[in-house]
């Protein structure tokens, strides 16, 4: 994939951007930095979601964002869901007049991406931030509102000024499935970053007293929650001592899992709820286990990563960009729960791997995932001048 640039794309900085999606959390969450940045330089920001609770509201607030809602419909026929999601949409920016609108969350995305088109936004982009693959995780389209059809993903991407992405496969799978203008310029970025200077290199914990292995996610079946967690009543059995955290907040996608299912592990795993701050038990922890079964780019991953911890995760679309095998983590097939099993137990039984492993996680997190890189070349894209260079490469190892 070539990652074309933008210079001289736009002519005129925005003092609007509209940034839609299907979850709050999406917003509030890994573009709450983007948005920051974007109002601190003037530039007005508007969120479009579904829905969004108050704490999500005064979480904007305090970002100084607008937010707006529209119904997600997905009863009924596709073809009128999607023309009243999209009339909404246009509404919203007919009323707004943003100069640019980011769409994401893959149905969103499309209908947002044909709402501004017909709105006559002067600037329409595409985010994949993570795409399924027809007959990906047992999911058909109608059963999960935030999927699109290939045709409705064509029909968007013909109207897209430019598309983004956070991982190679996704570019290729999209390529393959729905097609990609070949007049359309493709970035691919590290997921949002992380912060370096917030997410700082932490001395590893004694393993006298056994292993510390933790989960960071949403609680979804897609991000391979079960899979840790029967790991994780497994290895306990054989390691007593060793400690298997979960924490994060309740899901919101089609696949999301309710307190039943985890509760038959509340044995072997201990469940932290959501955190207002993820650092404290990353240091607590040795290990970060992450076995989605493909996303756009984990970001609960690059935290770790910059903290120094080694991760174990899966082979699949976005995560196997994170981990070089073996040198600063292992990866395992998705879906493979023995598999990750044995990745654990190499590690319960080889402490001493841990400290060259920590070392490796935070350069990979220097060398690829630095937030300011992130930013910078977003703001290219979206065509504002950036007070730094934004024309230097992302190197994705």
């Amino acid at each position: 994939m070539t990652d074309r640039g933008l210079a001289g794309a736009v002519a005129v900085s925005p003092s609007r951007v509209a940034l839609v999606a299907g979850t709050p959390r999406t917003l509030t969450g890994a573009r709450a930095t983007l948005i920051r940045e974007l109002v601190a330089r003037g530039i007005s920001v508007l969120c479009v979601a579904p829905y969004f609770s108050s704490e999500q509201s005064a979480q904007l607030l305090m970002l100084g964002a607008e937010h707006a809602t529209f119904p997600l419909q997905h009863k009924g026929p596709a073809f009128w869901s999607d023309w009243k999601i999209q009339a909404a949409l246009a509404d919203i920016f007919r009323s707004a007049a943003p100069d640019v609108v980011i769409g994401m969350s893959e149905r969103v995305m499309a209908l947002s991406l044909m709402a501004a088109h017909r709105a006559r936004v002067g600037r329409r982009i595409a985010l994949f931030n993570g795409f399924v693959p027809r007959g990906g995780f047992g999911l058909e389209v109608d059963d999960d509102p935030l999927r699109a059809s290939p045709r409705l993903l064509a029909r968007a991407l013909k109207v897209a000024d430019a598309a983004v992405f956070h991982n190679r496969d996704d570019v290729r799978r999209v390529r393959d499935e729905i097609g990609l203008p070949a007049d359309l310029p493709v970035m691919l970025l590290p997921g949002a970053g992380v912060d370096l200077s917030a997410f700082k290199p932490a001395p590893l914990p004694s393993a006298a007293q056994g292993l510390v292995f933790v989960m960071l996610t949403t609680l979804d079946a897609a991000r391979g929650v079960l899979d840790y967690c029967e790991a994780a009543r497994r290895l306990k059995e054989r390691a007593p001592r060793a400690e298997f955290l979960l924490a994060g907040p309740a899901g919101d996608s089609a696949t999301a899992l309710g307190a039943e299912l985890l509760r038959p592990y509340s044995g072997a795993v201990t469940f932290l709820g959501a955190l207002a701050d993820v650092r404290p038990v990353l240091e607590r922890a040795h290990v970060l286990v992450y076995p989605s079964h493909g996303e756009g780019m984990p970001r609960s991953v690059q935290e770790a990563l910059a903290v120094g911890r080694a991760v174990i995760t899966t082979q699949s679309a976005g995560c196997r960009e994170t981990v070089d095998d073996c040198v600063n983590g292992m990866l395992v097939p998705p879906g493979n729960v023995a598999a990750l099993e044995d990745a654990m137990a190499r590690l319960l039984m080889r402490p001493d791997q841990l400290a060259s492993m920590a070392r490796a996680s935070r350069m990979k997190a220097e060398r690829s995932f630095d937030e300011r890189s992130v930013i910078a070349r977003w703001l290219e894209i979206i065509g504002v001048p950036a007070t730094i260079d934004t024309h230097q490469s992302l190197r994705m190892a």
